[in-house]
């Protein structure tokens, strides 16, 4: 069974997410078991039978995440018809006039049963609430609502972590708070409603809304911190250009929710919310109601930044009597991220020593993350660890390259091959990456370009949808950035070389044509390592940058 990596994250945070039922949790591990177990290795591996095993796949082949939910309880089917339906739910964009909207108000409004209103209410935001909406948001903290869109046909709400943990106070409300907060996010959940059905051709043009959302998204990466992840919920494909725009900014996770279960994320998001933005929330509830009556053009708000999300982001809270906690996960993966693009560019010299207590007090940290971090380096090759020496940046030899393209060389023949055969559908990152070594080309830049070919190859690698091997392929493409930069060697190819190469790699992925991608790539990498390998021995006589320096 293959599983997408977007399938695969949801499923593990299922199993991982300390509210999931036991039952729910046992389903995920049964299809992630079934990627690489056969039917019969998997129920020996989780001690159930055969036959529990085939059913989940079953539906989870038929269904999705949403498949391993419970089925709905057998009785009479709903009898009130659609627009009906729609009145009972978008009531909830209407000001009420006794503070909030409830079964019986509904009903009096409309004119219709406070049963009938029940029953819509429950079936639509309740009975069956959205896996994948449950996994990603249930975090070890709560999440802030950072930006809504709405437009006739596309919906996207934006989350991220606060810069600070929440403390003991109002973190947790009484019962009554947590039901206002409730309302809100119904509220925001309907918004879509206040359109009438079936009006998406007097909607703008697409390129229109995409340049809405588009603009929304940068004035939400500008006001966010910079160190959390965003997570991103919609409930359509977004268009080429905003797929771009996501490629080149990674700490964006999009998961799509299908739009036939938008509303059933009421209960996972109101449990995530973090209640101290609750003057944010009412300010978004009353905006969608107020654009709700006069619904001129989409609907877009992004949460005010605040001062002291800048001070707090980089924080560690202290435990008590003064001593770190145990440091967060997202710290440790913040500075290996921050080192492996430092080494990669050059920042550092062939040999020379990292020192942790000069680069802790640099980052803004304590010395315990920086060591996980060059744990973590010196597995990608990048760092070398010594006993009574530490951490020093190694120095390349012209075997080290030799192994590095002989390495990728395969590596990177499956992955093309992979891409060639999943269609045209996942090339829009690929063609983005694709356009920032044209750019660069045009510049004459032969380094900056060298460096965009290999970002490039690696989202061409990243659409296999083959994380193991990416994987792999991403830890061999730092290396090969390493040693051209602290070697101080030119790239191997011409800009032109790049561009054309690029060029019938990405045309050969297009017509999905396995056999020729991997002939070009082929000659790609050959060229690369005799050409590499040859400005290694030319520069051996000269010594690295750091020698010339001394």
């Amino acid at each position: 069974m293959a599983l997408s990596a977007a399938d695969r994250d949801v499923l593990e945070r299922l199993v991982a997410a300390p509210t999931t039922t036991q039952a729910l949790a046992l389903r995920a591990r049964i299809v992630l078991a079934s990627e690489d177990q056969s039917v019969t290795e998997a129920a020996r591996t989780l001690e159930v039978t055969r036959s529990t095993i085939m059913k989940w796949r079953k539906r989870f082949d038929e269904h999705g995440i949403q498949g391993l939910g419970d089925l709905a309880r057998p009785g009479r089917p709903v009898s009130i018809g659609r627009d009906e339906q729609r009145a009972i739910l978008g009531v909830q964009l209407r000001e009420p006039a006794g503070g909030a909207w409830t079964t019986r108000t509904i009903a009096a409004e409309l004119g219709t049963s406070q049963t009938a209103v029940s029953r819509v209410r429950r079936l639509s935001f309740t009975d069956a609430p959205d896996l994948v909406t449950r996994s990603v948001l249930n975090t070890s903290s709560q999440v802030v609502l950072a930006a809504v869109f709405v437009s006739a046909d596309t919906r996207v709400l934006i989350f991220h972590e606060p810069a600070s943990p929440p403390g003991g106070g109002d973190a947790r409300p009484r019962t009554s708070r947590t039901r206002q907060w409730r309302e809100v996010v119904r509220t925001v959940l309907s918004a879509q409603l206040a359109y009438e059905p079936d009006v998406s051709s007097a909607e703008p043009a697409e390129s229109a809304v995409g340049s809405d959302l588009l603009d929304m998204l940068e004035r939400v990466n500008k006001v966010a911190p910079q160190d959390r992840r965003i997570i991103t919920l919609v409930d359509v494909k977004l268009p080429p250009q905003i797929q771009r725009w996501l490629y080149r900014h990674p700490r964006f996770s999009v998961y799509e929710i299908a739009p036939r279960r938008w509303l059933a994320q009421l209960d996972s998001i109101t449990e995530a919310l973090d209640r101290r933005q609750g003057e944010h929330l009412l300010t978004v509830e009353n905006q969608v109601r107020s654009w709700a009556a006069s619904r001129e053009g989409s609907f877009r708000w992004v949460r005010p930044p605040r001062i002291e999300d800048a001070v707090s982001a980089a924080s560690v809270p202290a435990a008590a009597g003064g001593a770190l906690r145990n440091t967060p996960p997202r710290l440790a993966t913040a500075v290996v991220k921050a080192l492996r693009e430092s080494i990669a560019t050059g920042a550092f010299d062939a040999g020379q020593r990292i020192l942790e207590e000069p680069l802790a007090a640099r980052l803004g940290v304590s010395r315990g993350p920086i060591r996980d971090a060059l744990q973590i380096l010196a597995e990608d090759g990048l760092v070398a660890l010594e006993p009574h020496r530490g951490a020093y940046i190694p120095i390349p030899t012209r075997q080290d390259i030799f192994d590095t393209y002989t390495a990728r060389g395969p590596l990177g023949a499956l992955l093309l091959r992979r891409v060639a055969t999943k269609g045209k559908t996942r090339l829009a990152p690929v063609e983005a990456a694709m356009e920032d070594v044209i750019r660069n080309a045009r510049t004459g830049d032969a380094p900056a370009t060298g460096d965009a070919d290999i970002r490039w190859q690696d989202a061409a690698a990243h659409a296999a949808d083959m994380p193991r091997i990416e994987k792999m392929f991403v830890r061999l493409s730092l290396q090969l950035r390493m040693f051209i930069s602290i070697l101080g060697l030119d790239y191997a190819y011409s800009v032109d070389d790049i561009v054309a190469d690029d060029t019938a790699i990405l045309d050969a992925l297009r017509n999905q044509d396995p056999e020729l991608v991997t002939s070009l790539w082929s000659r790609k990498i050959d060229n690369a390592v005799f050409n590499m390998v040859d400005l290694f021995r030319r520069h051996e006589g000269a010594g690295t940058p750091a020698d010339k320096r001394k």
